[in-house]
């Protein structure tokens, strides 16, 4: 099979297609043949040393399973993740445990894209529990994380402000999200948009000071969460929820029908094949286009 390698403590321009040997299925284990694999932005830290196949948010067709598996069989049509960072290769072999069976009118280019960002923002929101007519903050509101928690917040019944770029505006006022330009003078552009209502939350879906931002808005440390801020949230005891903390296997099955049925949207901005892979990666660090970048690893 072909997978992504990266080396050589070169970054992006280390990443290489290879051959390696198929995958096993072993006990309780499951190869799943891929048809797509989202590229997270945090991988990208990851490209230093050596090492095989970044990436872990999948989806494809099972191919073979191991003994012990229950759940999933040769044929279905399933979603997950990987622990370990191997998603981004034709073949993959999953624990049977980190797989669901994928709705069938949820797209692939979603399926293989969905669970790091997803749960990451159903964790912030978890973290924060809008309340029904609160006000709830959103920076990095058109990226993945922020996009999934502005709008599981606002399904709360909270009125949410997202922060983003300007370009981003009108995609997140047609789904009921005020958009608020970042950058210098934002606290004004927030308390302005706010119309007088305390906001009660903030989630922090971009680092960079938006721990203190939300302190200075008046936000309780404990209805703040970062997913991008760790050091500042420990220092003024903000919340650190993420992907981990969203409650497993069973509450990413109820994200993909919330995709599935379209009451969550996650759009996706551009697809390649696998020997694009250094071009996927780019883009993700240009932070340029709107919506998620994924690999084709079949193509």
């Amino acid at each position: 099979m072909r997978a992504v390698r990266y080396d050589l403590w070169a970054g992006i321009d280390g990443l290489e297609v290879v051959e390696r040997p198929d995958p096993v299925a072993s006990a309780g284990m499951a190869v799943v043949r891929v048809l797509s694999a989202g590229i997270n932005p945090a991988t990208l830290s990851a490209l230093h040393g050596a090492g095989y196949v970044p990436g872990r948010d999948l989806a494809g067709e099972v191919a073979t399973v191991g003994d012990d598996v229950r759940g999933v069989t040769a044929g279905d049509q399933v979603l997950g993740r990987v622990q370990d960072w191997w998603a981004h290769a034709e073949l993959v072999a999953v624990p049977a445990g980190q797989l669901l069976r994928k709705p069938g009118r949820l797209p692939w280019d979603v399926a293989g894209s969905l669970y790091t960002p997803a749960m990451a923002g159903l964790a912030s929101v978890q973290a924060v529990v809008p309340r029904p007519g609160g006000l709830v903050v959103v920076s990095g509101a058109s990226g993945g994380v922020g996009l999934t928690a502005a709008q599981l917040a606002r399904r709360c019944g909270a009125s949410v402000i997202g922060l983003a770029s300007a370009d981003k505006a009108s995609w997140l006022t047609a789904h009921g999200i005020t958009a608020v330009a970042y950058g210098n003078g934002e606290k004004e552009r927030i308390l302005s948009a706010a119309g007088g209502q305390q906001v009660d939350a903030f989630i922090d879906a971009a680092g960079s000071g938006y721990v203190a931002l939300a302190l200075d808005l008046g936000v309780a440390a404990d209805r703040i969460n970062t997913v991008a801020d760790f050091a500042t949230a420990r220092e003024l005891g903000a919340r650190t929820m993420g992907t981990q903390d969203a409650g497993g296997m069973a509450a990413f099955g109820e994200l993909a029908g919330l995709a599935a049925s379209g009451a969550l949207d996650f759009p996706v901005a551009a697809t390649y094949p696998l020997a694009d892979v250094r071009q996927a990666y780019r883009s993700v660090a240009e932070r340029r286009l709107f919506g998620r970048i994924v690999l084709h690893p079949q193509s």
